[in-house]
């Protein structure tokens, strides 16, 4: 039993300085450790968010470079579709003249009559 009041009264004395206040040399301290802190975050933010500035730039000029890149991609479809539709009507008019060549230009009026099987 004495020795656990030895011990008691041991950690009591030495827990003691802990309850103490603050000093104003303590509270300066303090303080100075928080403005540096806060500085050293400051810098951080303006570091990051020059970082986010420039990803914002890059990525408004990719967001530039893919509407140029679609804006391209449609007129060529639409190109592609006029010369498709060119190209057929080209064709269109070369088989009707191929055609009218072979036609022969002598008007059928009057059929020849068949022949029956006795002539």
């Amino acid at each position: 039993m004495k020795t656990i009041l030895f011990l008691f009264i041991l950690f009591s004395l030495t827990t003691l300085p802990a309850l103490g206040e603050l000093t104003t040399q303590d509270l300066e301290k303090i303080r100075e450790i928080v403005k540096e802190s806060e500085t050293a975050i400051k810098s951080d933010i303006e570091k990051i968010n020059s970082t986010i500035d420039a990803i914002d730039t890059r990525l408004r000029n990719v967001e530039t470079g893919v509407a140029e890149l679609r804006g391209r991609s449609i007129a060529i479809s639409a190109v592609k579709d006029w010369g498709v539709a060119f190209c057929a009507l080209g064709a269109l008019i070369v088989s009707i003249i191929a055609l009218r060549k072979t036609q022969p230009t002598t008007p059928q009026t009057v059929q020849d009559t068949p022949k029956t099987v006795s002539e």
